[in-house]
């Protein structure tokens, strides 16, 4: 274990902040470790690394956007709330963070802080097309499909994060009952997706399927297979 390592064992079971002399390069080695390990299907680990790195700079608000992203990955939702609120409080005037609060608000059931998030994101920047995506998983949540499409197809226009977009679009679809044209986007999506990415879409798929439990099911079972994860080499 390297001495930045020891230092950061330390300090998280004291609960002290970093200290200021850590060398950017160890940080910059701990984020590209997570970035690998994550891309490799190892979540866990990666979270570690991002953790760290996050401890060494707490003032980098793309560690802490890795952190709260791989928590939602890993079902813990509710801890990743704190790791998104950090990249507000360091990146006040950007919209991005905020929707990406907002959206895990709505998976979460917690609809009124969504919509509060979604009004703060749409106030700091009204043109931001990440508030499309937002706008969208937020309508999904309170099971009205046919906003959710509106809000998607905006998404799929504007270009924005297109994998999610065209996830969005599906999703929205096939709360519709309109399998075929959902599938055709969960394809789009597919295309548009890294192998990293799969997962978050199978998550998708079953969050969506606790919210609307009449999906045509052979749609949906369809839509799963093709986001299954691709064998290990």
């Amino acid at each position: 274990m390297n001495r930045a390592a020891r230092a950061w064992s330390a300090s998280m079971a004291e609960g002290a902040p970093a200290p200021a002399a850590i060398d950017p390069a160890i940080t910059n080695d701990y984020a590209e470790r997570g970035r690998a390990l994550l891309a490799a299907g190892h979540d866990a680990a990666a979270l570690d690394a991002f953790q760290r790195a996050a401890w060494m700079a707490p003032d980098d608000p793309r560690l802490h956007w890795a952190v709260g992203n791989v928590l939602w990955r890993l079902g813990r939702g509710e801890e990743a709330v704190a790791s998104y609120q950090r990249v507000i409080e360091l990146l006040p005037d950007e919209a991005a963070p905020r929707c990406n609060l907002a959206e895990l608000y709505a998976v979460l059931g917690r609809l009124q802080d969504a919509q509060l998030q979604l009004l703060n994101a749409r106030a700091f920047a009204p043109h931001d097309p990440h508030l499309h995506l937002a706008d969208a998983v937020i309508a999904l949540a309170r099971r009205r499909p046919a906003v959710a499409e509106q809000a998607a197809r905006a998404a799929v226009a504007s270009g924005v994060l297109p994998k999610f977009a065209y996830l969005d679009l599906g999703d929205a679809l096939l709360a519709q009952g309109r399998g075929a044209d959902a599938l055709a986007a969960y394809q789009q999506a597919r295309r548009e997706a890294a192998p990293a990415d799969l997962l978050v879409m199978r998550q998708d798929l079953a969050w969506l399927a606790s919210v609307y439990h009449d999906l045509p099911q052979p749609a949906y079972q369809q839509a799963l297979a093709l986001f299954a994860a691709p064998p290990r080499s």
